[in-house]
């Protein structure tokens, strides 16, 4: 099943480093503006995703948003932002589980983003290349295009590493994110033998 994400940066203003509340898996940078990010997905889905850090939440529309401003309902009353020319990982930003299948379906799930801003890894050693089939558990192997298999009744917590140019402040930038997942056996050729197949 295909799953389309949107994800769009706002209002990107000068600030001081966010550091999250209890709980977060995030190493402190010193920030000067601030990004969110939507992500939206379709009324099909067959895999649920959940929000885990503190700056992603579920909105009243039923929306999974990563918002790090003040913005976000959950943000801890200090800093406002990601600085310019830094990169931020975050180990565990939302998971996605295997509850909604029947018949206690393994599926291979594949996470697709253009945007090289925006990437993906898992800090669980459970996140593969889709290129090599590596296994990307740092933020300095994040890809683009990364997949995994969730176990029927399981969950694959997905970091997200981004990565801030030289934007001017205020600077606006969005990005389409797919999330797909097939039942194990009939995902496409290229994701066969690439995604911890044969570890489930």
């Amino acid at each position: 099943m295909r799953k389309n994400l949107a994800l769009g940066i706002f209002a990107l203003v000068v600030a001081f480093g966010l550091v999250l509340g209890a709980g977060a898996n995030f190493r402190d940078y010193t920030a000067s503006r601030s990004v969110h990010w939507d992500i939206v997905s379709d009324d099909n889905e067959l895999i649920d995703l959940t929000p885990i850090q503190p700056y992603a939440y579920i909105n009243d529309g039923g929306v999974l948003v990563v918002d790090i401003s003040p913005d976000n309902p959950n943000w801890p009353g200090y800093g406002n932002g990601l600085s310019p020319n830094s990169e931020y990982n975050f180990d565990e930003v939302f998971q996605v589980s295997n509850d909604l299948w029947e018949n206690n379906m393994t599926i291979v799930v594949r996470i697709t983003n253009a945007n090289t801003a925006i990437q993906f890894y898992g800090a669980d050693h459970d996140v593969h290349d889709v290129a090599t089939g590596s296994v990307v558990y740092a933020s300095d192997m994040a890809k683009n295009d990364v997949c995994f298999i969730v176990n029927s009744g399981d969950a694959v917590k997905v970091g997200m590493d981004f990565t801030v140019g030289n934007d001017p402040v205020n600077t606006t930038q969005s990005s389409t994110i797919h999330i797909q997942a097939y039942r194990l056996g009939i995902e496409p050729s290229e994701l066969v033998g690439k995604c911890g197949q044969g570890n489930e």
